[in-house]
């Protein structure tokens, strides 16, 4: 048998006796980050004056990534300093968050080539600190544990989706606000095997 002959048997007989190589990995990560901003809910009706703005990062671990259903587990930090804009003597006038949060979620997207919509809900909790101080109309301040309700609209970019641009908020209805970010996110999968 010739040298190159031989060669290109030895290779065959590799690729039939190897473990087929997937084409996508059945896991993957996403890290995203963006402006962060704090927003008071609507009180008896009425809208509050206030807000606050800052910075946020996050980690999503996702199982099947690109397809119609995934769940996901994310972490976070959120960090908004108060806006001096709650009006002409309003006080107090304080609305920020400086909190660490995680939870799992379901994300709903329609895997398109290059954009895909998608839309994100779950339950998660957040540890630190929320401020939602507006004059008379509310005036609430939690620490420690707390629950939000996540959720998020965006699209997913890209040949494998690997890229996202999103509006992510964290609904917390005991502290009467409502956390979130316009976040740029960049995917990756990987196999655990």
């Amino acid at each position: 048998m010739r040298p190159s002959l031989s060669c290109i048997v030895l290779g065959a007989v590799v690729a039939l006796t190897s473990p087929p190589v997937r084409a996508e990995s059945d896991h993957g990560l996403v890290v995203a980050g963006g402006l962060g901003l704090a927003s008071p809910t609507r009180q008896d009706g009425h809208d509050v004056a206030g807000r606050g703005a800052g910075g946020y990062g996050a980690v999503e671990y996702v199982y099947g990534p690109g397809e119609w259903v995934t769940p996901r587990l994310y972490t976070g930090v959120l960090l908004t300093a108060a806006d001096a804009g709650c009006g002409v003597g309003v006080s107090p006038c304080d609305v920020s968050a400086r909190i660490f949060f995680l939870g799992g979620k379901v994300r709903l997207m329609i895997p398109l080539p290059y954009v895909a919509p998608f839309v994100e809900a779950g339950l998660g909790a957040s540890a630190g600190t929320i401020s939602t101080r507006s004059g008379r109309l509310v005036d609430v301040t939690g620490g420690g544990l707390m629950y939000h309700l996540p959720f998020a609209v965006g699209l997913a970019l890209g040949a494998r989706h690997q890229y996202a641009i999103a509006f992510q908020y964290l609904f917390h209805p005991e502290q009467h606000q409502v956390n979130g970010a316009v976040a740029l996110g960049f995917g990756f999968g990987f196999s655990l095997d």
